[in-house]
């Protein structure tokens, strides 16, 4: 396997770099290779300097939370959202300020409506977690305006960028920045491994020995040898190739979901609408009981998760159903199972 190979090249290296305390904010190679990927892949604009190598993307959220928030800083969030952020944001004294999602993302005017001067902003921007909308042009723009006017950060968590499968690539929001308050954040838990435990922020210049000077007192580096294995699977063009593979793979098994959600599942469920990602999300009709529903689903060994529970409001109750993992007979089965689930909890039908 490659990557066995490449593990394995770097964990027989003796350079002091690889197992003394030079590693810092990131292997330099590493730096180098997300640098240029992220360039050249999400249209990110910085240099290698700027990337701090993180603990995973729990970590980098972590990290970035403390350092940019002081206990009682308003924060706006995606409502429904990614409980890994609002953990982290509350972990840091953060008041969480909800602002709903539609199929443009995030809706601005409603945040401001809420709270007109957050002091930071935490947003999936290429693909809403979990309903998969991709923030609008419009209002990305209008993100950031609101967010130089009144001194904002941004946190551009690039979740599942890489899995587009409809239209064209979307550029990052930091490539559109032009006052700084942008800070991204990726990881590779999702296009390799979870256990890597490598992710990443991008942030602006000014805030590199800050940001440098937290991860020395916390001591949160990934493994240095793990570092250079990914900088040569960056570099040497294997994750890129990797990457394409993956999303054709990935975009089969969408398109049988899919097509369940307009046939057999469309009594009951309404895809959300997006164009990418490794799970898919749908709604339910009015009045059903997504939570009760999700039990029965386990009840016939299958694993989807309720809308509801990724709410700090109420709203449309709906399935959050992942399909990457899942071989395609197996998903045709289980849809016809979900089917079956949803008829005899008596789930209420679309008209």
């Amino acid at each position: 396997m490659l990557w066995s190979r490449l593990v394995a090249r770097h964990s027989r290296e003796t350079r002091s770099s690889l197992f003394g305390y030079e590693t810092g904010i990131g292997l330099p190679a590493l730096r180098r290779a997300i640098a240029t990927y992220a360039g050249a892949a999400r249209g990110v604009v910085c240099t290698a300097d700027q990337v701090i190598v993180t603990t995973g993307a729990q970590g980098a959220l972590d990290l970035a939370a403390r350092m940019l928030l002081d206990p009682g800083d308003p924060v706006w969030v995606e409502d429904p959202g990614y409980l890994g952020a609002r953990g982290a944001l509350l972990g840091a004294g953060a008041t969480l300020v909800p602002v709903p999602v539609d199929g443009e993302g995030i809706d601005i005017a409603a945040g401001i409506a809420r709270q007109p001067s957050p002091r930071l902003v935490y947003v999936t921007p290429s693909h809403q977690f979990p309903l998969g909308a991709t923030l609008s042009l419009q209002r990305r723009l209008a993100l950031l305006d609101h967010a130089g006017k009144c001194g904002a950060w941004i946190i551009e968590d690039d979740y599942d960028s890489e899995y587009r499968y409809q239209g064209r690539p979307v550029p990052s929001l930091q490539g559109l920045d032009r006052t700084e308050s942008v800070i991204y954040m990726g990881t590779f838990a999702k296009t390799l491994f979870p256990a890597l435990k490598i992710g990443y922020l991008i942030v602006p210049k000014h805030l590199v020995d800050a940001f440098g000077t937290a991860i020395r007192i916390t001591g949160h580096v990934p493994p240095a040898s793990l570092q250079a294995a990914l900088a040569d699977f960056i570099g040497e063009g294997h994750y890129g190739s990797h990457v394409r593979r993956m999303r054709s793979l990935y975009a089969e098994r969408r398109s049988i979901v899919l097509s369940a959600l307009e046939n057999e599942l469309s009594p009951y469920l309404r895809a959300a609408p997006g164009e990418g990602g490794l799970q898919l999300s749908a709604f339910l009709a009015d009045g059903a009981n997504d939570g009760a529903i999700c039990e029965e689903a386990a009840k016939a060994g299958l694993h989807v998760s309720p809308l509801s529970f990724y709410r700090l409001e109420e709203g449309r109750p709906g399935l959050y159903m992942g399909y990457a993992s899942v071989p395609e007979a197996e998903l045709k089965h289980a849809a016809a199972s979900l089917a079956g689930v949803l008829h005899a909890a008596g789930a209420p039908r679309f008209p």
